[in-house]
């Protein structure tokens, strides 16, 4: 077995060489690969940066962080989203959205096998190594030899190409380029190719989760699969090829019902219009010094980045790198004089056309362009398949090298490989930043906390970068905004709301507190209970301070003790009251807890209750007590004020007693603490009620008509249904339970219901009443609404990606899993 291993020592060195160097933090530092520090450019986390945090080592290194762990720390929690995921953009489909990048394996083991602070490394890790050993694996395929073909899989694996994105969701698919090529080229050499091998590369192919960067392999392959038909296949090459399809098809078997439904929600998103421009994208002519030097425009991980203003959107690191080595451009060059590599002119093809596409050739980009996967992304992208063409010639060219070199080739072979290798890796390592685990904790802080531990289901949203989008998967709390995936209806909608939002084009959902209307009917709609904002912005504050009306004259001032009670008999007239306003200052604090207990009595009965702390009353120097929903036009409230451990400062009012002012919009403080203020919405409605009455709009119609109680009515939009004749107005709705994909509501009504929710219709729900299904109805654009009849009923919302695809994707893995036994049981036999 030694002997065996020590054959292929150019292999080993060249992994050591890389591994060594850029893994040098990680083996003999104790830091791991990880861009988690770009969390502390935002609040909640920037109030408990580490002391050692300075600045973000890459601030570029925004997408893997913010977009990708939350969506890794969902999968480690368990499978409760797999169907949907109800956490970002008021609800998305489970695993059939982005987030079924990470079923891939690239994602899936380590983000289960490995302590989240160590999953990037972990990541980064497996792709270099299965990348490296597939693709020597293939090109030894190639007949390159043991030392040409480690040569060309060291290219080919940590080519500059790959490492700036190894944390992005391309790689996934451009790790198992080398596989694909190695099963067909493997396939025309006649050599048996196992069917369940084949399944499984092809499954984690499938969730790869960017389509572009799948479809330029697909299109390499095919072409590659042609190339070698035309030259000339061996005896068996057919049915092994047949294999190899075999294999293939029953992966998309077992992957449909997770790419269907992400087809759907690609579809109904909109993104895809919105790029229709973008394979304009392309490098100007003075680029093609990358090549040669991979940090002459500066690098964003050692924070001298210059830029070029000519390469517009595609003006960063990321984006603008080409580099795949400095020596292996000379040993491609070599490539053309090595005749026993049948396959150099096919590779300088595909070099030619990657080079021609991505500086923007206009005749082959004008043939390539329409063409499914490129159509909507920037075709200098495709320089992801640019490491294939100039690993197979670096290997063509270093196996010429060392057969003329004869006798000391071998040693050659090792000088050339770890050269490669060290020049790669220290591409890789200065733009990757490194972090001691315990930086590389996203804290859990005491607003998330919060929100954590308040009664379900309900939503929130942050404004002006608060909790970035897509952090709330990370900690199961549930976001209107969403970074990546989102439906153009909801946007839309979203926009009625802020129409600075920046999805319209981005992939992000950010709301601008200055442009929010907090008074949309939309917002409540929603179910958003909470909004949260910076403790240094006051935009909020000063929006209710605007909507309160005075409904006493200030008379001075007086103090309330510790044990003492204060108190005021309110009438609820003039409309709108949401809650009542009262101005309190702490004067002294006296006891262990301090506390001021506020209470609101209805009649003989307390309605609410609540503790203030001192930081809850000195943060606006005022306390909120809800009214909507406790008390109706012409009831009457009293207040009373309790302080316990504190002494309180009141305003008077003329008539001698505390001084108030009424709040006319549903937004109100609700408490602050050391990482942002919170915001309660008092007109959030349930997940699940009753409507008084339905209507009939088109969607521009319904988006234009704001003074819709959406509470009490409900807008149908779904064109073949029109309104009931009329509905209950003393419906009860209760939510029995609630889960991510699985709601169960009791109703109770003596005449037919209009039931309405604020969960999206998608082709993922089955609505049931009694266990009958029934058909949901669109309302309010993008949600569902259900007839439901007199009495009392269950209804079960319920939810479950790729409906009539399950019974196909069970039966694939059926077949697999029978044939992964057949053929590793003739592989036994035969050893």
């Amino acid at each position: 077995m030694v002997a065996k291993l020590r054959k292929h020592y150019v292999a080993f060195s060249a992994l050591a060489a890389f591994h060594l160097i850029f893994f040098f933090p990680v083996l003999f530092m104790g830091r791991v690969v990880s861009p988690n520090d770009v969390f502390y450019q935002y609040d909640p986390w920037s109030h408990y940066r580490p002391e050692s945090f300075v600045r973000v080592q890459n601030a570029l290194m925004n997408d893997p962080p913010t977009g990708y762990l939350p969506m890794m720390a969902m999968v480690r929690r368990g499978l409760s989203t797999f169907h949907w995921n109800p956490y970002v953009a008021a609800g998305i489909p489970g695993f059939g959205s982005v987030a079924a990048a990470s079923l891939t394996p690239f994602i899936l083991l380590p983000a289960v096998l490995t302590p989240l602070p160590w999953v990037y490394t972990a990541i980064i890790f497996l792709k270099v190594n299965v990348a490296f050993w597939f693709a020597y694996a293939w090109l030894r395929e190639e007949r390159m030899g043991k030392r040409g073909a480690a040569i060309g899989a060291i290219v080919i694996a940590v080519a500059g190409v790959y490492s700036v994105r190894w944390l992005w969701q391309m790689t996934n698919a451009t790790a198992l380029y080398p596989a694909l090529l190695w099963l067909i080229r493997r396939a025309m050499n006649g050599k048996r190719t196992s069917i369940a091998l084949t399944a499984v590369i092809a499954l984690a192919y499938a969730f790869a989760g960017f389509p572009s960067a799948m479809a330029y392999g697909a299109y390499v392959v095919a072409a590659y699969a042609i190339y070698l038909l035309i030259r000339g296949a061996v005896a068996g090459a057919g049915r092994q090829v047949m294999r190899s399809i075999a294999g293939v098809i029953l992966a998309l078997a077992i992957a449909a019902p997770a790419i269907a439904p992400f087809a759907q929600l690609l579809k109904r998103s909109g993104y895809l219009e919105t790029r229709a421009s973008a394979t304009s994208l392309h490098f100007p002519a003075s680029h093609w010094r990358s090549f040669i030097d991979p940090d002459r425009l500066g690098n964003h991980g050692l924070k001298n980045w210059r830029g070029d203003p000519s390469l517009g959107r595609l003006n960063n690191y990321y984006e603008a790198t080409i580099y795949v080595g400095l020596v292996t451009l000379p040993l491609a060059g070599l490539a053309l004089f090595n005749r026993r590599a049948r396959g150099r002119w096919f590779w300088v093809m595909v070099a030619a056309v990657t080079v021609a596409l991505i500086f923007g050739a206009p005749v082959v980009g004008a043939l390539v362009s329409p063409l499914p996967g490129f159509k909507y992304t920037a075709l200098s992208r495709v320089v992801l398949v640019l490491p294939l063409a100039a690993g197979f010639l670096a290997a063509a060219g270093a196996a010429l090298l060392v057969r003329r070199l004869r006798r000391v080739g071998g040693f050659a072979a090792v000088i050339v490989v770890m050269v490669i290798a060290g020049d790669l890796a220290f591409v890789a390592g200065k733009f990757h930043p490194y972090l001691s685990p315990s930086e590389a904790v996203v804290p859990t802080t005491p607003v998330i906390r919060f929100l954590q531990n308040e009664p379900q289901p309900f939503r929130f949203a942050g404004l002006l970068t608060y909790l970035w989008p897509n952090a709330a998967e990370m900690y199961g709390i549930q976001d209107v905004a969403s970074h990546f995936s989102s439906e153009a209806a909801y946007r839309k909608l979203l926009q009625r709301i802020d129409p600075t939002l920046s999805a319209a084009t981005s992939t992000v959902i950010q709301f601008n507190s200055l442009e929010f209307d907090f008074t949309d009917p939309l917002v409540s709609m929603l179910g958003v209970r909470y909004l949260l904002e910076h403790r240094t912005i006051d935009i909020i504050k000063w929006t209710i301070f605007a909507a309160t009306v005075p409904s006493v004259k200030e008379s001075g001032a007086f103090y309330l003790e510790s044990g003492e009670v204060a108190q005021r008999t309110i009438p609820i007239g003039e409309e709108p009251f949401w809650a009542i306003e009262v101005p309190v200052s702490i004067d002294q604090l006296e006891g262990a807890a301090p506390r001021l207990r506020v209470e609101l009595w209805k009649g003989s009965s307390r309605v609410w209750l609540r503790d203030f702390a001192p930081d809850d009353i000195t943060a606006l120097a005022k306390i909120y007590v809800p009214v909507h929903g406790l008390a109706r036009s012409g009831d009457t409230v009293t207040v009373r004020l309790l302080p316990r451990g504190l002494r309180a400062g009141l305003l008077r009012g003329v008539d001698a007693q505390m001084y108030y002012g009424r709040v006319t919009i549903p937004i109100v403080f609700d408490r602050q603490l050391p990482d942002g203020r919170i915001f309660r919405n008092l007109g959030a409605l349930p997940r699940f009620w009753a409507v008084e009455r339905v209507r009939k709009l088109n969607h521009e119609e319904f988006l234009h008509a704001r003074d819709i109680d959406l509470s009490k009515e409900a807008v149908i939009t779904d064109a073949p249904v029109f309104p009931p004749a009329s509905v209950a107005q003393d419906a009860e709705v209760t939510l029995v339970t609630y889960e991510p994909a699985r709601q169960r509501i009791v109703t109770s009504a003596e005449s037919p219901l209009f039931l309405a929710s604020s969960e999206k219709l998608t082709p993922e729900l089955r609505v049931t009443i009694d266990g009958k299904r029934v058909r949901a109805i669109e309302i309010n654009t993008l949600f569902a609404g259900v007839n439901v009849p007199a009495g009392r009923h269950e209804v079960v919302f319920s939810r479950r990606i790729g409906r009539g695809w399950w019974p196909v994707s069970l039966l694939a893995m059926a077949v697999l899993v029978v044939i992964g036994g057949v053929e590793a049981t003739s592989a036994w036999r035969r050893r």
